[in-house]
Formats: structure tokens, sequence, C-alpha cells
């Protein structure tokens, strides 16, 4: 069951745009410091986590769509 929570993708999606908002925020307040700091790992963290998150997702709604015609 935890696995299952673990691996999922929606799940993965949610955490990645909440991490991405989190550290855009931080990204935004430190701008005019022009320092690199934690938030920007975080960034492309959150980036790299959303988008391994998209083709699973799409994955599956053609999944669905195929069962849809049969």
């Amino acid at each position: 069951m935890l696995k299952k929570i673990v691996e999922s993708p929606y799940l993965n999606l949610i955490a990645g745009i909440i991490l991405i908002l989190a550290a855009g925020v931080e990204i935004y307040e430190t701008a005019e410091e022009s320092q690199l700091g934690s938030h920007h790992g975080l960034f492309v963290f959150a980036l790299i986590h959303i988008l391994k998150a998209i083709p699973e997702i799409l994955h599956g709604f053609d999944d669905i769509e195929k069962a849809k015609k049969k």
C-alpha cells in the first residue's frame, strides 16, 4: 500500500508543483541578492519531479482511451 502511494504519478505531480511554487517564491524574494541557495536546487528537483510524472500520467490517459474504444 505504501509503495502505491509513493509511486503515484499524481502525488509526484502535486508534490512537484508545490515544491516549484515554494522555491519560485523564494527565488523571487531573493532575486536582488544574486546568490545561489538551496531554493535553486529545490526548484530544479521539483522540475525533474514534474517532468518525470507527466509521461506516466499521459500514458495512463492513453490506456484509458484505448480501453474506451474496445
